[in-house]
């Protein structure tokens, strides 16, 4: 006991967190590509193999970070006529992002720092 110990102050707050899921929903729409279907997307964020969310739960989120300004979202005509909604990530997305992602390495840093 009366060892040295180490303080780190992580500021969380200091912008918007964005959410776990939709974290993952916007690392899916980056390697979905410009454009991207939901469907898509969400294939992308499947490939781990096990279920993240529901198809309803993603394709809500996507509408959550279009609202936020985290994801450009338009219309786009498929190969069959019809009108799809379609997601790119914005400048304010990587953003936000590149936050999370370094909050959450920082934390866990700290979390396993000296075990």
């Amino acid at each position: 006991m009366g060892g040295k110990v180490d303080v780190y102050i992580v500021d969380v707050y200091s912008v918007d967190m964005i959410g776990k899921l939709e974290e993952l929903t916007l690392l899916a729409c980056i390697r979905a590509g410009e454009d991207a279907v939901p469907s898509a997307i969400y294939e992308v964020m499947m490939v781990v193999g096990q279920p993240i969310a529901g198809f309803g739960a993603v394709y809500t989120t996507l509408g959550r970070l279009a609202k936020k300004g985290l994801l450009r979202e338009r219309s786009v005509t498929d190969a069959q006529g019809r009108e799809r909604r379609s997601f790119s990530i914005t400048v304010s997305g990587r953003a936000a992002l590149n936050e999370s992602v370094g909050a959450s390495t920082r934390i866990a840093g700290i979390a396993w720092a000296g075990v």
